[in-house]
């Protein structure tokens, strides 16, 4: 259970539940908290298939404020029995402050920060992304990066870096797949959308300041008509595709755990190579024209294969 503050996770509740002068108080609260948390493990259950024998008609069915608050009671149950110390201290402080505990869960009291179960989905959804997104960050440390500056072999920091993203952050977080669940819910429900949009644009100015540090620690710089923002973009666009391939095809061998490599680190290699100017200072379309230049004898015909040929040449003798 996430026990940082929430004040940029739960903006709706800060901003819109109508007490601004106690916004950020209400925010950070142990009922607040216990909502998310609550409607996390709700999602989780569900996009893991155990909500039991109920025939689930819709996305997220069980985001209800009855199983909401129902679910954020047990949270609290769970910490004051002092089973979980590490919820304790994340609902009521530490040392927990049990007086805190005395405004429980109930589906009066998820009105106060959330007057519409809408605005709770766009808190929801910067919540239950939080952990995802600080994984990367943490996943980077400070001799990661400087290998990736410094190290001879670039390419081996590549596929390093690329394993590790896809199994931890995509391919072994439940958050992935809620993740691609609220993006194809975006286009019908705009607390979702502002929320993504954030968690994207977070993740996006993170490689991004990534790729600028190692571009200007090599020396080197991209071809014309190709942009830090562009390149940042299809590297992290990459990284989605790839493992919703690997969520949606178990066959699809996106990650190889033996070998300690992926698709990704090759995929990203590959678009490095084209990205990058080794000193022509030609557009990449330029390089891609005359490496697929058709080619063809002047007599106009294209020359058989060497295999026929020698089989015409063993019949003739």
């Amino acid at each position: 259970m996430y026990d940082g503050p929430l004040d940029d996770v739960a903006i709706n509740a800060r901003t819109k539940s109508g007490r601004l002068l106690t916004g950020r108080k209400l925010a950070n609260s142990p009922v607040v908290r216990a909502c998310l948390e609550g409607g996390r493990r709700l999602a989780e259950r569900e996009l893991l298939g155990q909500v039991g024998d109920e025939h689930l008609h819709r996305p997220l069915r069980t985001l209800t404020r009855e199983n909401i608050a129902a679910e954020a009671e047990l949270i609290f149950t769970e910490a004051e029995a002092r089973r979980d110390g590490h919820t304790a201290r994340a609902l009521f402080g530490s040392p927990p402050d049990w007086k805190k505990a005395k405004t429980r869960p109930s589906v009066g009291t998820t009105k106060d920060p959330w007057p519409t179960l809408a605005l709770y989905m766009g808190d929801l959804v910067r919540y239950a992304l939080l952990d995802r997104y600080s994984l990367t960050e943490g996943m980077l440390d400070n001799a990661t990066r400087t290998q990736l500056r410094e190290a001879p072999s670039f390419s081996a920091m590549v596929d390093k870096v690329a394993y590790e993203d896809m199994k931890i952050v995509y391919a072994d977080e439940t958050s992935a797949r809620f993740q691609y669940l609220a993006t194809g819910l975006a286009d019908f429900h705009e607390q979702i959308r502002e929320a993504l949009a954030g968690v994207y644009e977070h993740s996006f100015h993170y490689w991004r300041d990534v790729y600028a540090e190692i571009l200007e620690a090599r020396g080197v710089s991209l071809r014309p008509g190709i942009t830090l923002d562009e390149l940042t973009m299809m590297l992290t666009g990459m990284a989605q595709g790839l493992s919703l391939r690997h969520i949606g095809a178990t066959g699809g061998k996106v990650i190889d755990h033996h070998g300690r490599c992926s698709v990704l680190g090759k995929a990203t290699q590959i678009l490095i190579a084209g990205a990058i100017d080794p000193g022509d200072g030609r557009e990449v379309a330029a390089v891609v024209d005359e490496l697929m230049a058709v080619r063809v004898p002047s007599g106009g015909e294209r020359p058989k294969p060497s295999r026929f040929r020698a089989w015409i040449e063993r019949l003739r003798k």
